[in-house]
């Protein structure tokens, strides 16, 4: 697996922890979700090798933005992995 997706999700989450406008927030934690679960398919699918910890913190780190927006904490969409390359 290339770095590109890797980066795609980091910067789409990059942009959900810099943004300042509570209006546009909600949106890019919505994203930063959705690219996060997009680079764990790929990489589900290519059997590559995630860097757990950096999910796990970037994870870790929109939900608190999510109740900082006012949002449930927890997505209900939302898995976390495990090291076993699963999703619980």
């Amino acid at each position: 697996m290339s770095a590109e997706p890797r980066q795609g999700w980091e910067q789409v989450y990059q942009a959900a922890l810099l943004e300042v406008d509570p209006a546009k927030l909600r949106d890019r934690i919505t994203q930063a979700y959705a690219a996060i679960q997009a680079y764990r398919d790929e990489a589900s699918r290519n059997n590559s090798k995630l860097d757990y910890q950096a999910l796990s913190d970037a994870l870790s780190n929109l939900r608190v933005l999510r109740r900082e927006a006012g949002l449930p904490v927890n997505d209900p969409e939302e898995t976390d992995p495990d090291r076993s390359g699963h999703v619980r």
